[in-house]
C-alpha cells in the first residue's frame, strides 16, 4: 500500500487510554469507544487545533488493530509534499482514518483525489473516520460533490481543552508514561510555559527522552537545561 512508503505512522501513546475525557466530548468518546464502524460508514470530527482530533483518530486505528482488522491515518498536511496521487490505492482497510482535510481545501487536484477516494471506500463498504477544524458543513470545498460527501455520516465537534484541564491532562499522560511528576514541577510549567495541549505534550516528550537519557528524575534542573530560557523547540507548528 502507498501509505507504507511514506513513513506516516501511528504514534506511541495515541490511545484512548491517554486521552484526557472531558464532559463536553462524552457523546463523540462513547461512540468511537464503541468501534463506530460497526454502525457509520463515516464519522467526521472537527474542532480547534490542539483539540486532541488527531490523537483520536490515531486511537480509534490503533482499537481496530487489536481487534486483528487493518487500520491507516493519513494526515493530508504530511502528505501533501507527494502530490494527490498517494490517496489512490488506500480503500481496502478495514478502517482509514483521514486527518486535516482542511489542509487541502481550495486545491482542486486534492479535493478531486479526496472525492474520489470518499466514493472508493463507499464503494466497497469502507468505513471512514475524518477530521478538520471546521464543521463540515462550512468547509468551503471548490468541488461541491466534495462537501456533499462530507456530510455523509454523523459530525462531532471535539472540545479543546482549557488551561486548567490541559495542566490536568498533562499530569494524566505523565502517569500513563510511568513518569513522577512533583506538584512543585507543575506548578513552575504552569508559570514558566505555555498551557495549550500542544505545547505541554512537546514539553512531556522532550523531559520523558531527557530523564531516560541522562538517568535522572524530572527536576527544575533537568527542565532548564532541556528548555534554555524556557524556549520550546520548534517543533510547535
Amino acid at each position: 500500500m502507498n501509505q507504507l512508503t511514506l513513513k506516516i505512522a501511528l504514534l506511541d501513546g495515541f490511545d484512548f487510554d491517554s486521552f484526557y475525557p472531558m464532559p463536553q466530548n462524552r457523546d463523540a468518546l462513547a461512540l468511537l469507544h464503541s468501534a463506530f464502524w460497526q454502525s457509520f460508514q463515516q464519522v467526521f470530527l472537527y474542532g480547534d487545533a490542539g483539540s486532541g482530533k488527531s490523537h483520536l483518530l490515531q486511537a480509534c486505528c490503533y482499537k481496530a488493530q487489536e481487534s486483528s482488522h487493518s487500520a491507516a491515518y493519513l494526515s493530508l498536511k504530511q502528505l501533501a509534499p507527494y502530490g494527490a496521487r498517494v490517496l489512490e490505492g488506500l480503500d481496502r482497510c478495514a478502517l482509514l482514518a483521514i486527518d486535516d482535510l482542511d489542509y487541502i481545501v481550495g486545491n482542486l487536484e486534492w479535493e478531486t483525489a479526496v472525492f474520489h477516494l470518499i466514493n472508493r471506500c463507499r464503494q466497497h463498504g469502507q468505513p471512514l473516520l475524518l477530521a478538520a477544524q471546521n464543521n463540515p458543513h462550512q468547509l468551503d470545498c471548490e468541488l461541491a460533490d466534495l462537501g456533499s460527501r462530507l456530510v455523509w455520516g454523523p459530525a462531532y465537534r471535539i472540545y479543546r481543552l482549557d488551561e486548567p484541564s490541559a495542566l490536568e491532562a498533562f499530569k494524566w499522560r505523565a502517569y500513563k508514561r510511568g513518569l513522577q511528576i512533583p506538584e512543585y514541577i507543575i506548578k513552575y510549567i504552569n508559570k514558566n510555559f505555555p498551557k495549550d495541549m500542544q505545547s505541554l505534550m512537546i514539553i512531556l516528550d522532550q523531559l520523558d527522552k531527557a530523564s531516560l537519557h541522562k538517568g535522572r528524575k524530572i527536576t527544575r534542573n533537568l527542565i532548564q537545561e532541556t528548555f534554555p530560557d524556557n524556549t520550546l523547540p520548534t517543533l510547535i507548528q
